[in-house]
């Protein structure tokens, strides 16, 4: 998963780092204040709402969006109310992330000329 959608972010021109565990990417969204972050619900050392709940602080003008295997209503709703601007549901589609990532970036405070940096957080698996 971490690979395609690693794959993917780059061939759609942005530049990517990508992490297998929460808390790394976590550290890095702290660090680097990214545009742009996917992250997954569940990420094995931790929860993917949690998260975007401990980044908004260190991270305000981070968009983020949640991918998860999860569909849920209460938690698209949960992560949607913890700070995600988008949710996409696997499976997904390419089209589903590259357009995730297009509104993400379409934000009035973060249209921007150059690709944005992408965090990927994604489980193990």
């Amino acid at each position: 998963m971490l690979k395609l959608l690693r794959t993917l972010c780059f061939e759609a021109g942005h530049e990517v780092m990508a992490f297998d565990n929460g808390r790394a990417g976590l550290a890095a969204i702290r660090e680097l204040n990214p545009e742009v972050a996917l992250v997954d619900r569940r990420l094995g050392d931790c929860d993917g709402v949690d998260i975007i709940a401990e980044a908004r602080g260190d991270s305000p003008a981070t968009r983020f969006v949640m991918v998860s295997g999860c569909t849920e209503t209460r938690d698209i709703v949960t992560a949607i109310r913890r700070g995600a601007c988008d949710y996409v549901t696997k499976p997904f589609t390419s089209l589903d992330i590259t357009s995730a990532l297009d509104r993400a970036l379409s934000e009035p405070e973060l249209a921007q000329t150059t690709p944005a940096t992408q965090v990927i957080l994604c489980p193990n698996n």
